[in-house]
């Protein structure tokens, strides 16, 4: 038998065993352990359930016994997509029986697949019971939008509670799974857009060139496989935040104040935002004071959260190095990392959201400053 495949076909078919090689590999890294065994099974379903768009389709009419292979995983994609997000934002918790019920759908993915497999001619009795198939497998499309919402809504609130608890969100803000889940839901999107037209006299014409429509499908997602499994395989171990107790008491203002002026001493004296890895926990035990009230101070006192806080010791700092005609020959990114900075990026959105100005724009004016000061 001569296999004819295109270099879509080709491009995606390594993208397929990137996928199954980097979902086993995930099962081996040891940051973000439990979390990782659910991108992995994401990552799976990924690579079986497009396996068959892979395929020529007369190898797919000639082989009908492929419809009893488990390819059809489309509504395991997003519970387990869930759960990874799930388990990357909350490490405490723990998968439970009662959650299995998210993946009990994965039946209706089967009726459609099974009633080919048992009737292979072209004339299939029960139409009706072959159309509520199709429509139950398709409705996946939708399971996954449901589950990508509620993963978006996780991040988002991961996001928030992490500004209050570290200084340096680079490596654990999770910006790539947001992004990674608005593209997943603007694709199923057009795949719902493109099953509903599809199935009238419009649709049929409007995509009569139905390969070309799938190589440009299958070449996105093989870029998308390659995105999540490089990215889920390089996230770094996220932060396991404990949820404030309520019950706690407020501390007082004086208190409020005293906490402030401790810090500030050890900011500008020790100079402890210099330090890329600070954070709310280890701010703690260097100055003895407990998490909450520290936390407390900075956003009820200040009306800031901890990131804030630090970061604004680091953009004074810089500038200070800026100001001083020693350092003008020195990198800007150099002096960024000796402040605790550890992103050029991030470096730069913070300077200009602080100085209004780019750091090289603020080392040219007070460079121009200097050089009237001397004259």
């Amino acid at each position: 038998m001569q296999l004819n495949i295109s270099i879509i076909q080709l491009i995606t078919i390594c993208a397929v065993a990137n996928g199954f090689v980097f979902g086993l590999l995930l099962l081996e890294k040891r940051e973000n352990r439990f979390a990782n065994r659910f991108l992995s099974m994401s990552i799976l379903c990924l690579c079986l359930t497009f396996t068959p768009y892979m395929l020529d389709p007369s190898i797919w009419h000639k082989y009908r016994w492929l419809a009893w292979m488990p390819f059809s995983v489309s509504y395991w994609i997003g519970p387990s997509f869930y759960f990874y997000v799930r388990t990357l934002t909350r490490p405490q918790e723990r998968f439970k029986k009662i959650h299995l019920w998210h993946f009990s759908p994965i039946l209706l993915n089967y009726l459609h697949s099974i009633f080919h497999a048992i009737f292979p001619g072209s004339k299939t009795p029960w139409h009706y019971f072959h159309f509520v198939a199709e429509i139950l497998e398709s409705a996946a499309v939708i399971s996954i939008l449901v589950y990508m919402v509620l993963s978006l809504k996780m991040i988002v609130r991961y996001q928030k509670m992490l500004l209050d608890h570290v200084s340096n969100t680079d490596s654990l803000d999770l910006g790539w799974i947001k992004n990674c889940i608005k593209i997943i839901m603007a694709s199923f999107v057009m795949i719902l857009i493109f099953l509903a037209i599809s199935t009238g006299i419009s649709g049929k014409e409007l995509f009569g060139q139905w390969d070309t429509y799938r190589s440009v499908v299958l070449l996105g997602y093989a870029c998308f496989l390659y995105w999540l499994s490089i990215h889920g395989y390089r996230q770094a171990q996220t932060l396991q935040i404990k949820k404030a107790d309520g019950l706690e008491a407020k501390i007082s203002n004086d208190e409020s104040v005293t906490i402030i002026t401790k810090l500030d001493m050890g900011m500008r004296g020790q100079k402890l935002f210099r330090d890329p890895e600070l954070s709310l926990s280890s701010l703690s035990k260097m100055m003895g004071i407990p998490e909450r009230n520290i936390s407390e101070a900075i956003n009820g006192g200040l009306g800031k959260n901890f990131y804030q806080f630090v970061n604004e010791y680091r953009i004074g700092d810089v500038q200070e190095k800026l100001k001083d005609p020693l350092n003008h020959n020195l990198k800007i990114i150099s002096l960024a990392y000796d402040s605790g900075f550890n992103s050029k990026a991030t470096f730069n959105r913070i300077f200009k959201l602080y100085t209004g100005l780019t750091p090289r724009e603020y080392k040219t004016q007070k460079r121009a400053e200097n050089s009237l000061f001397e004259t």
